[in-house]
């Protein structure tokens, strides 16, 4: 009995050990790295091909008049290069290839590269890439058409370029993709035309996971002029907006700490490679021989109870930055590539 009493005396000991330490162990996790917060559940749009000066009350009317007001923007902001794929590809582990510069399909551009998504594994935080229209999860190869508004574009989609996370035990195949790929690069809805609704239920159960990469179709991302043509294809993109962002932001998942973060792949123009603020208006790779040395000036829009309202325009950021803000929000001390040289976007923040 005496021995079950001394057992039972040093449990209580420790447990009282263990909670009077729990303050000092909690003082030591910053509240912020590099001044960026610790974030909640994170939500990122990315629409395409749209300059800043694009976004307006006339082409875009919802960005312009009611999410930017309530958001902390960059008018700095740049892609890293030109086409579509490098720059995806380039947020998501701060680099790229000529490959992907060429917006191939996985089967020629895929890399054995460490990206976020396998940080986020590696760190424990959930995440998913949500892509609409997407005929199946983890899908390689493009699907539907803009005329029927389901197109699928595989070269949106940066995580199916992963070996690490595509293929099963690390080897890319067009045959065998993993489990894990299939559990976290969903589509978002049906092929149905402009269908989120797999999301939209998740969203409004609040089970969402921490990291949630949002890719609309070929219509709803700005990408196309998909019938009934809107004044222009940035209309689409915003009226995609005006449909989600009311749901993301009342979702039970958003709360006190959650992160929205809308942004473009690319603009039209040279503007950014690596800082430059200059821009230079390009209709097609030709007729600008330095069309790939930056990815234009694109839009960069954060709303969140974390952040600060209004304009920001002091510092030059790129996807790189975002990576980097990203990583640091999601406390990963190691950065990826470009990343570990790049800048955070840490001047928006309460």
């Amino acid at each position: 009995m005496n021995n079950r009493r001394n057992r039972l005396a040093l449990l209580i000991t420790l447990v009282l050990i263990w909670t009077a330490a729990l303050p000092a162990i909690a003082a030591k996790q910053p509240a912020k790295i590099e001044g960026v917060p610790r974030f909640g559940n994170v939500f990122i749009i990315v629409g395409e091909n749209t300059e800043i000066t694009q976004v307006n009350a006339q082409n875009t009317p919802y960005l312009a008049t009611e999410l930017m007001p309530r958001s902390a923007w960059l008018t700095h902001y740049y892609g890293v290069t030109h086409f579509s794929l490098a720059n995806y590809i380039a947020m998501t582990s701060g680099q790229y290839t000529v490959c992907q510069q060429g917006d191939y399909g996985p089967g020629d551009c895929h890399q054995d590269i460490d990206n976020l998504f396998s940080q986020l594994n590696a760190a424990g935080i959930s995440w998913k890439s949500w892509m609409e229209s997407m005929p199946e999860p983890c899908a390689i190869e493009d699907a539907g058409a803009s005329k029927t508004l389901n197109g699928y574009d595989v070269k949106h989609n940066p995580a199916v370029y992963y070996d690490n996370i595509e293929g099963m035990y690390g080897v890319w195949s067009a045959t065998s993709t993993s489990d894990l790929c299939r559990a976290r690069v969903v589509p978002a809805g049906t092929t149905g035309p402009n269908d989120m609704r797999h999301f939209d239920t998740t969203l409004a159960k609040g089970r969402v996971p921490r990291f949630n990469l949002i890719i609309p179709n070929e219509c709803e991302n700005g990408h196309d002029t998909c019938p009934p043509n809107p004044p222009s294809a940035t209309g689409q993109f915003d009226e995609f907006l005006r449909r989600e962002v009311p749901k993301i932001l009342a979702s039970p998942a958003f709360g006190a700490d959650g992160v929205l973060i809308i942004t473009y792949d690319e603009g039209t123009s040279t503007g950014g490679g690596g800082g430059a603020n200059g821009s230079t208006p390009c209709n097609a790779w030709v007729d600008c021989p330095n069309f790939f040395d930056g990815g234009g000036n694109v839009p960069f829009l954060v709303i969140s109870n974390l952040a600060k309202t209004g304009e920001f325009n002091t510092y030059v950021r790129d996807h790189y930055s975002l990576l980097r803000t990203l990583e640091n929000g999601f406390a990963i001390r190691q950065y990826l590539g470009e990343a570990a040289s790049a800048h955070p976007i840490a001047d928006i923040w309460k």
